[in-house]
């Protein structure tokens, strides 16, 4: 799978289960999670908490992501794909 698609996976899983999803990967917070995720898949944090900002507006979440602005179309096949 490339590094692209892992990301996007990431920033849906964390949209998606929001802190109950900080928690099952052992997590206390999201900067962590960006951190340690983004490092081990050798790309920036901030791209993890992009593709979960991506994401938000398509979720019940105190987020709204970025609501202003439809979902891109390659994150919205991910999003078919797997809901």
């Amino acid at each position: 799978m490339a590094t692209r698609q892992k990301l996007i996976l990431t920033g849906l899983y964390l949209s998606k289960y929001d802190q109950l999803g900080l928690r099952n990967l052992g997590f206390d917070n999201f900067v962590e999670a960006f951190n340690v995720i983004g490092y081990a898949l050798g790309s920036r944090p901030a791209s993890i908490k992009n593709y979960r900002d991506e994401f938000d507006p398509l979720f019940p979440n105190r987020r709204m992501g970025w609501h202003k602005r439809p979902t891109r179309d390659y994150c919205r096949e991910v999003f078919e794909e797997v809901g």
